[in-house]
């Protein structure tokens, strides 16, 4: 934590307390910081930060730098140089700064102090009544995301120096070590101790088995998609019956995160219903499951069961319960799902569809306001789990590499060999891009593909299925539902998962394309040692191709792609600063489509 003499003192290095080897606690720091220099130059509209602007971005020539003047605290520069420069605004940094004096004098400036500069420069974004309380939240959070990232990289590097086992989907979903790019604590994780971080993390390699939990049925409801029903295993039903007798059948029985369930068992306001065995805790049962990159969704790799869990953790911005609202919304889009009918976007694209939930809503007013951190969804995954990796991991290197573990699985499934990335692009987009505009076109249903929620088949290192999942994130156009009957017989006219078009489509380009597509294509250029633009391209050649093709509503969002000066994408770090998780701010970025088609 800052002290509070720090706190009070605006500028004054972060403080942390290093876990791991230098090494890892080095590659964590460096992570945290280009994070934040990259929030920083995206929320303040500064898409090249280059103090000498070339054609071109990407590789960055001997000697090119950039620099940050603030005017406060006596009129401090800043200026470092940059390995990177990028088209989408990851750019990456070079290890040394400088801070330099308003009498011109140089000093070394240590990553810590500009993080520190960083924050409070962003803190003045926020509400001036909470300025400083946030600005200390955000603080202790930004150092709780450090020290875990540390410690999940040294883990890591210990872990994968001792092993030559290829990447599976397990592995690719609990190797997510650094996180989201352009968030200012993408591991943070605030309710976890330090020995539960090491039982939980999916980033230490955690499993275990569920706790199970009987609540009286007169407090549950449960809600399937359709004919699909998981129970609960054969073991969780003998718990039951020992414990309950022949009450037994009077019970639904609910999976828990071990966590969650010795939270939960703790709380006050439930200890009547706990006294009067309306609550009963079953303890662990059930095979052992794997936590996914979510930290609160498990997965049982034998039989593709999966879950959904509440999990009262402050995991980045938001404690991870599921609200009613969350479930209803996704319950809503299952079915919408499935009126869509088998593969709705084509051959190779896959959605991945919850198929029902457990609800729980308690009578008394102390017990009802726990009632959302019982409610499980029910998410079932199956596909080849030797072949199929989560996206967001694929693009991070293993620690100590320079080569993202997407060049490694396509190489170890292609015998050794890597591919034309520009092919392999395009094969990609037309298992992924092009479905979801479809979709988005033509049916209204716009889906939350960012790089977490997206899924790769490979077959002999090659694009070959490509899977969206939680559905709590899709949008639907208003309009469309009730033109293809779903209003008043799938959802209700007031459903959380209907929106107006221009939302739906808004979500869709940041999701996606800003979110997913930037992020992919940067780690292919700078791999390659290429300017991003070189990849955009393919992108614009297909679009155009498929343009000549489409109409209607396609065809106006692919002009959009095409030709729109901008793209939306979120103001992470003055969203944190402001205490908006649950609504973001968002920026208007470059569209690096557009510029790639002006030049190509």
């Amino acid at each position: 934590m800052l002290q509070t003499e720090q706190r009070k003192r605006p500028g004054k290095a972060l403080q942390t307390n290093r876990i791991g080897s230098a090494g890892a606690e080095e590659l964590a720091l460096r992570a945290t910081l280009r994070a934040l220099l990259n929030c920083y130059f995206r929320e303040k509209g500064i898409a090249d930060p280059r103090t000498e602007k070339r054609e071109g971005m990407g590789p960055s020539e001997p000697g090119e730098t950039f620099a940050i003047s603030w005017d406060s605290g006596g009129g401090i520069t800043v200026e470092g140089t940059l390995a990177y420069s990028s088209r989408i605004g990851q750019h990456d940094y070079g290890p040394a700064f400088e801070e330099i004096g308003p009498d011109g004098t140089r000093r070394p400036l240590s990553s810590e102090r500009l993080i520190a500069l960083l924050l409070e420069d962003a803190s003045r974004s926020g509400p001036p009544d909470s300025r400083a309380a946030n600005l200390i939240a955000v603080g202790e959070r930004v150092e709780n995301s450090l020290r875990n990232m540390g410690r999940y990289i040294d883990q890591a590097w210990r872990r994968e120096s001792g092993e030559d086992a290829p990447l599976d989907f397990i592995r690719s979903e609990q190797s997510l070590l650094c996180g989201h790019p352009f968030h200012p604590y993408p591991k943070s994780s605030e309710g976890f101790a330090e020995d539960e971080l090491g039982r939980y993390s999916p980033e230490l390699g955690a499993s275990f088995r569920l706790c199970y939990i009987a609540v009286h049925r007169r407090y549950v409801s449960e809600e399937w998609a359709g004919e699909e029903m998981q129970i609960p295993p054969s073991d969780a039903a003998a718990l039951a019956r020992e414990r309950l007798g022949g009450r037994a059948e009077e019970y639904a029985l609910l999976p828990m995160h071990p966590w969650q369930m010795a939270f939960l068992l703790r709380q006050p306001g439930l200890q009547e219903l706990i006294g009067r065995s309306e609550i009963v805790d079953l303890g662990p049962a059930g095979p052992v499951v794997y936590p996914t990159s979510s930290v609160r969704t498990v997965w049982d790799p034998d039989t593709g069961d999966g879950y959904k869990l509440p999990l009262h953790v402050r995991i980045t911005n938001l404690v991870r319960d599921n609200t009613p609202e969350q479930a209803r919304r996704t319950l809503d889009a299952a079915r919408i799902v499935r009126r869509l009918g088998d593969e709705p976007g084509g051959e190779g694209f896959v959605i991945l569809a919850e198929t029902g939930c457990s609800q729980v809503s308690f009578e008394t007013e102390a017990a009802a306001e726990w009632s959302a951190g019982f409610t499980v969804i029910h998410r079932p995954l199956h596909f080849p789990k030797e072949t199929t990796f989560v996206l967001a991991s694929l693009l991070e290197p293993t620690p100590g590499q320079k080569e993202p573990k997407l060049a490694n699985a396509v190489r170890h499934g292609s015998g050794g060999t890597l591919p034309d990335w520009s092919e392999w692009l395009e094969r990609y987009l037309e298992l992924s891009l092009l479905p979801l505009l479809r979709l988005a076109a033509e049916r209204g249903v716009g889906f939350e593909a960012h790089l977490q929620n997206s899924l790769l088949t490979l077959k002999q290192g090659w694009p070959d299925r490509f899977y969206v999942r939680d559905l709590e994130g899709v949008s639907v156009d208003r309009r469309k539902a009730a033109e293809a009957g779903w209003t008043g017989s799938l959802v209700d006219e007031n459903s959380p998962v209907l929106y107006e078009a221009a939302e739906v489509w808004h979500r869709t380009k940041y999701y996606f394309v800003v979110n997913h597509l930037g992020s992919l294509i940067h780690a292919i250029a700078a791999y390659a040692g290429e300017d991003e633009r070189v990849y955009w391209a393919v992108v614009s050649r297909l679009l155009r191709r498929e343009r000549q093709r489409s109409s209607g509503r396609l065809g106006e969002l692919i002009d959009d792609l095409l030709g729109g000066d901008t793209l939306p994408a979120k103001a992470n770090l003055m969203s944190c600063m402001a205490g908006r998780g649950e609504t973001p701010l968002f920026v208007p970025i470059p569209n690096p489509i557009k510029e790639t088609r002006i030049h190509d």
